[in-house]
């Protein structure tokens, strides 16, 4: 058996307990699964799960199970939908077009090294790092993500900075103008240039167990993964092109180990967790899902992608317990979303409900059976399609519906009742249905956790479970309503928090009122979340 002291990191070099918490974590693990949080795992994972309140039954609370809805959910403590999230991307309705979550075109929110503009503008509600702020003023709030929509969605609208990791240009990480004007020092520094900083410490490939080990996971070779960097151990990682180093990093688990690695030199240079004011850094860590995207949950990818992020988060909860002392941390993990496992491999084990051969759909000719019949019975006059994508949102061209002479709720009636014609369709929800509750319970609820007046589209599709609607031949994804999508794991840790398994309900959205209550800090009034018991 492994000696506590070396699983805790307990030594001679830990600060004693403080008398309170100096620094709060916030974790979120992109793509986590409820069913691969193991407490046999070795590392930080499974000491949370051994040593932390996991609340074993907890859920996402919306049916639009996608990235950027998923952590306002576990900031804010609001349901995505109605403070402005709907979803990765949204329709603008004013408009009818597609938006980024964490799109904002002012001069004010242009990205250091990038011609984009990002901040958390659009999200309508205050995160946990404003509410400490506003309750100490002293205290210090950073968030961190290989992706920009999870930093920004973490960090509330005015963290001291929210750092993400942008490939373009060959980059590094890197802020927008919304949280200040340029890079500090030691950023530039971590970044470096060429094949200096960060890059320099990246092996020159990613091996794992291949073959058929016994291991717990499918065989290495399975023809459905996304073969764009090998289908099979080793892949390529490190290359003469920085650029293209940064390209392939983003796909492999040695990205989770880079975003720690940067949150270490964060806590270091800012000094967090030095005085008796708590401070709050959140992280974001992003490989979990951009593996599991591509060779799916149970792949040999998958399963050394969670063995990865296990071991640099027991690193880095050592490390900041020794900076900070045992008793000094408070930590809260959770999870975005889940994921489908590859609908082949789902259909092929006897475990998939899809009616579909194979599960999987392809959206573009879905998409183009749709625009056929539209134009057959409302007419041809205009180019632009009839129908906008948003996700599983659909938003009605309305321009083309007046230049056809289209009512645009026949439209709409249509194309609900095109789609839900389809084998692969479950339901079609109307806005107008969304809006009044009209649906089947739970769903309804789910589906106005999802919704926003302004932001949206005028149908939003809920495919049949274990199906995949994609214009991918391979790989898979989420943002069902159905339980793989939505049970994700919840876990608190820190002084005064009992050790052991829950049940009952929990949610994403309770998690940062109930890390606010172990700060000492109160929440704004009409929070969807609640605190959750912590003995």
């Amino acid at each position: 058996m492994v000696a506590l002291a070396a699983i805790v990191g307990l030594g001679a070099e830990c600060r004693p307990p403080p008398r309170e918490p100096r620094l709060a974590l916030l974790l979120v693990v992109d793509q986590l699964r409820a069913d691969r949080l193991d407490p046999s795992l070795p590392g930080g994972l499974g000491r949370l799960a051994r040593e932390g309140r996991v609340f074993a039954d907890a859920v996402i609370d919306h049916a639009v199970t996608e990235t950027c809805p998923g952590h306002v959910a576990a900031s804010t403590g609001r349901h995505p939908g109605p403070v402005g999230v709907p979803g990765n991307v949204y329709i603008d309705r004013s408009t009818g077009r597609s938006v980024y979550c964490v799109d904002d075109p002012a001069p004010g929110s242009l990205v250091i090294g990038a011609e984009v503009g990002r901040s958390p503008r659009v999200i309508e509600a205050d995160a946990l790092g404003d509410w400490l702020k506003a309750a100490r003023p002293g205290a210090r709030v950073f968030s961190i993500s290989a992706k920009d929509r999870a930093a920004i969605s973490l960090g509330g609208q005015h963290p001291d900075a929210a750092y993400w990791l942008e490939t373009r240009g060959a980059m590094g990480f890197t802020t927008s103008a919304w949280y200040r004007p340029d890079l500090p020092d030691w950023v530039e520094k971590f970044n470096g240039s060429g094949a200096g900083g960060f890059v320099s410490g990246l092996p020159a490939q990613w091996e794992h167990p291949s073959g058929t080990p016994p291991n717990g996971a499918r065989p290495d070779e399975y023809e459905r993964e996304i073969d764009r960097y090998s289908g099979v151990s080793p892949h390529p990682l490190a290359d003469a092109e920085r650029e293209r180093t940064l390209e392939q990093l983003w796909v492999t688990p040695h990205l989770d180990e880079v975003t720690l690695d940067f949150a270490r030199a964060l806590i270091e240079h800012e000094g967090l967790g030095q005085d008796d004011v708590p401070d709050l850094l959140a992280i974001s860590l992003s490989a979990v899902d951009l593996v599991g995207h591509y060779y799916g949950p149970w792949s040999q990818e998958s399963r050394d992608a969670l063995l990865h992020v296990d071991q640099a988060l027991g690193d880095f909860l050592r490390f900041v317990e020794t900076r900070v002392g045992r008793g000094g941390i408070v930590v809260g993990m959770t999870s975005d979303h889940g994921v489908l496992p590859l609908p082949e491999w789902l259909a092929e084990s006897g475990l998939g409900r899809c009616p579909i051969r194979g599960g999987r759909v392809d959206a573009r000719g879905l998409r183009a059976a749709l625009e056929s019949s539209l134009e057959e019975h409302f007419g041809r006059a205009g180019e632009a399609p009839w129908v906008v994508l948003a996700g599983l949102h659909l938003g009605i061209n309305r321009a083309r519906a007046e230049a056809n002479g289209a009512d645009p709720e026949a439209v709409i009636a249509r194309v609900k009742a095109l789609l839900e014609a389809q084998p692969v369709v479950a339901r079609v929800w109307t806005a107008a249905e969304i809006a009044a509750g009209d649906g089947p319970q739970p769903l309804a609820a789910l589906y106005a956790n999802s919704d926003h007046p302004e932001r949206g589209g005028d149908l939003v599709v809920q495919t049949a479970e274990d199906c995949l609607v994609t214009p991918y031949p391979s790989g898979t994804s989420h943002g069902t309503p159905y339980l793989y999508d939505r049970a994700v794991p919840l876990v608190l840790f820190g002084p005064g928090v009992e050790a052991g398994t829950l049940r009952g309900a929990a949610r994403s959205v309770d998690l940062a009122p109930t890390l606010a209550e172990m700060l000492g800090v109160p929440t704004p009034p009409k929070l969807d979340g609640r605190p959750l018991p912590l003995r």
